[in-house]
């Protein structure tokens, strides 16, 4: 085999093991953070700017995102709001955009009364006995209500009263009551309780970002459809943010093991272009474990899933990656850390045998203290690169490194999927039902 395919080989082979390494690191970075569900709370906190509205979504039975109890028709002051938003998010990192809404309608619906109809149904009462004084209270509860009257039918009714006093009264009040549902005519009665629960929304910001959402629903199932709409779009950039995060996550994690391990991209690629022993061992290593290679990168995203999901082991997790480290160290690389003062005797045998300058070792920190070497600069220079380099090579991900190896070893056809920064599969049980998300939609139903 050609020296530069065993070199290239060596060292996608290398990166694939570091790439594990950095995933299982993150898997323990999200278990112990608990990344993914703080992301979701901090969506949720974009997504719903009133502070009072945004506590009770967030402590509802139905998100949980927060260990707190709050009725929803209970007023709460600014301090409260504040303490149950401040407080530690569960471990929920998924919540279907169906049981969103719900929760939200129900929150905004709370009060059964709209106090938008108050003077109308002062005016109906003041009405004298009978079928029609009946009739009117029966329909404004089911405006009221969630039933299928809606403004126009009740207008109907009022104009068919005998007395032009009464007829006046209501037909003001009933359009005085429309005007504070911030529609000029409600077409479904249904919608009437959703609105008026919107108009007490306090943020006068996010009240009108609701009523544009609402603003063309004809009836309340358009309503649940476009809140879904709104919330996936939200979810959407939640998923976005939790991407970046984590790719950020598997940036720092590879630079601090390319200086830990000290694995320069440089460094390790001139030992095997000019050692062919180590070449030609770490080539048929890595074609003897094509086939592990690639089911221990699924067994690390299938931890990674875990932790998103609050499910991790974090024994296994150790051990796991505890296995990677001496994987990777039995290779004997020129890779890890040495500490050795370099004298002027260590310097005339160099010379006087042919052997390399030993200040020119990189792996020895004591040649990249300034004055211990003539080159000190241009050695820290060199190994901030092959850092860099590494750095790089190991955000790519594992599953990417894999097919490559696999590609050009002709190991095995089955590449493990990248799970590194995808979105997994969560489910929330609710009410005994179970909801689960798909891998691709992340923080979206």
């Amino acid at each position: 085999m050609s020296p530069i395919i065993e070199v290239v080989i060596g060292l996608v082979f290398v990166f694939s093991l570091l790439s594990i390494l950095v995933t299982q690191i993150n898997t323990f970075i999200l278990n112990v953070l608990n990344l993914r569900a703080k992301q979701l709370k901090e969506g949720l906190e974009r997504l719903i700017v009133d502070k009072e509205l945004q506590a009770k979504i967030l402590a509802h039975p139905l998100i949980r995102m927060v260990e707190a109890t709050v009725k929803p028709s209970q007023p709460l002051s600014r301090d409260q709001a504040r303490d149950i938003i401040a407080s530690k998010p569960t471990q929920v990192s998924y919540i279907q955009p169906s049981t969103f809404v719900e929760a939200l309608i129900s929150l905004l619906t709370a009060d059964g009364r709209s106090a938008a109809f108050n003077l109308l149904e002062q005016g109906i009462n003041a009405l004298p006995e009978g079928d029609q004084k009946y009739k009117l209270r029966e329909m404004l509860r089911d405006v009221q209500g969630f039933g299928n009257t809606d403004t126009a039918e009740l207008r109907s009714s009022i104009l068919e009263l005998e007395d032009e006093t009464h007829k006046q009264i209501l037909s003001y009040a009933l359009e005085d009551a429309e005007q504070q549902l911030g529609r000029a005519a409600v077409r479904s009665g249904d919608l009437i309780p959703l609105l008026e629960g919107v108009r007490k929304v306090r943020d006068q910001a996010f009240q009108d970002a609701l009523r544009t959402i609402l603003v063309t629903a004809r009836n309340l199932q358009e309503a649940r459809a476009k809140l879904e709409n709104w919330f996936n779009d939200g979810m959407a950039r939640v998923t976005e943010l939790y991407k970046r995060k984590i790719q950020l996550i598997s940036l720092i994690v590879g630079l601090a093991l390319a200086i830990v391990l000290n694995v320069d991209t440089l460094q390790l690629a001139q030992s095997l272009w000019t050692d062919p022993t180590l070449r030609a061992q770490v080539a048929a290593t890595a074609r003897a474990n094509v086939d592990a290679l690639g089911n221990q990168i699924n067994d690390a995203n299938q931890q990674q899933q875990d932790a998103q999901q609050g499910e991790a082991d974090p024994g296994q997790a150790a051990l796991d990656l505890e296995k990677t480290v001496q994987q990777l160290l039995s290779l004997q690389l020129p890779i890890g850390w040495e500490f050795t003062a370099v004298t002027d005797e260590m310097i005339q045998t160099s010379l006087t045998y042919g052997l390399p300058d030993p200040r020119s070792n990189l792996r020895n920190a004591w040649n990249l203290i300034p004055g211990n070497s003539p080159d000190w600069l241009g050695n820290v220079i060199r190994k901030l690169i092959g850092w860099a380099a590494t750095m790089i090579a190991v955000a790519q991900g594992a599953p990417f490194w894999f097919d490559l190896l696999r590609r050009l070893t002709g190991g095995s056809s089955s590449a493990p999927a990248s799970t590194v920064t995808a979105s997994p599969t969560v489910n929330v049980t609710v009410n005994g039902r179970e909801f689960e998300s798909s891998e691709t939609n992340g923080f979206k139903g």
